[in-house]
């Protein structure tokens, strides 16, 4: 890929965008011969394509949801690369043939690849994650390389969970990583340990990834469940029901970034009643109101906290918006 390190991209594509006429040509140049570097074509009727991408450093990533389709990649359609992908079958199903072998990859489950041989692949209707990465940075991390490839991952495999949300954190949320290059390396960095995680990572390799980017993504999905949850429960202890964690793991990671578990709720709840406290669409809500939405359970605390935190009343958050003051 040979990203530049300032560079980050992420983009959209959806068949729906085009015309009837253009969206199998479209996708078989964009994503196929550009993106997947093969031939494509439809392997039923109704056809139909959305994705999202994002190319992070020596990363690319992307999440595609398609119609059934065929794939080939033959010898002499080989770039000389020697590129790693990871294909994440979120449903659906995909058979391969690569490297003499074969796998079926079921929903929930994973395969790695190699795009220096070629490849025959057809799928079902389905959604899938690509995590591709040069194999030069990849191999040195697992304990057997050539055994990894075509070797079926199960879901059920927690690397391989926790990968799945973090990659669709990045591709949704791109302003994660679109920022400092320091965040954009960190953010890559996480990704290729639960790569090697999830495949099979040498001894050294895990004892890096479980102290970095098992670390990062474990807490990135708690903060992802926090900010869907704000009205819910958020305690230690339904947390670590849901992500099947320790309580004093998960306060050890809040700890690592020098606050609480606590502390964070509470500034995330305070930013969302700023946020919908300036909002016209709320205005029909008292503040007492909005407060509860967000998981206030205390008025007087809430009001208290929300004046240490942004200088003003909730009233006055709210009179300053109206006026354009804020």
């Amino acid at each position: 890929m040979n990203t530049p390190a300032s560079q980050f991209e992420s983009f959209g594509f959806s068949s729906t965008e085009l015309r009837p006429t253009d969206r199998i040509r479209a996708y078989c140049d964009v994503l196929g011969r550009t993106v997947g570097r093969m031939d494509i074509e439809p392997a039923g009727e109704n056809f139909f394509c959305s994705g999202r991408f994002c190319r992070l450093l020596d990363l690319s990533i992307s999440r595609i949801q398609s119609s059934s389709i065929r794939g080939t990649r033959t010898r002499d359609m080989l770039d000389g690369e020697q590129e790693l992908i990871l294909i994440i079958n979120l449903d659906g199903t995909a058979t391969l043939s690569h490297l003499g072998r074969e796998a079926t990859i079921p929903a929930g489950g994973a395969v790695l690849i190699s795009t220096a041989q070629p490849l025959h692949m057809t799928r079902s209707a389905s959604c899938r994650i690509n995590v591709r990465m040069p194999g030069t940075m990849l191999a040195p991390m697992l304990t057997n390389p050539d055994a990894a490839l075509v070797s079926m991952i199960p879901g059920t495999i927690e690397p391989l969970r926790i990968l799945t949300s973090y990659v669709d954190l990045l591709i949704h949320d791109p302003m994660l990583v679109g920022g400092a290059a320091a965040l954009r390396r960190l953010a890559a960095s996480h990704v290729h340990d639960l790569v090697a995680l999830a495949v099979g990572a040498t001894r050294d390799a895990a004892e890096i990834a479980a102290g970095r980017g098992l670390r990062a993504a474990r807490l990135g999905a708690i903060k992802a469940d926090i900010a869907q949850n704000l009205s819910g429960d958020v305690t230690v202890a339904a947390l670590a029901a849901r992500h099947r964690l320790s309580a004093r793991y998960i306060r050890k990671l809040f700890e690592g970034e020098n606050t609480s578990l606590s502390q964070f709720v509470l500034g995330r709840r305070l930013a969302c009643v700023r946020r919908m406290l300036a909002d016209p669409r709320y205005s029909g809500l008292t503040i007492g109101e909005i407060a509860l939405a967000v998981g206030f359970g205390d008025i007087s605390t809430f009001n208290r906290e929300f004046r240490r935190r942004f200088g003003m009343t909730p009233s006055d958050m709210r009179a300053a918006a109206r006026n354009g003051v804020i």
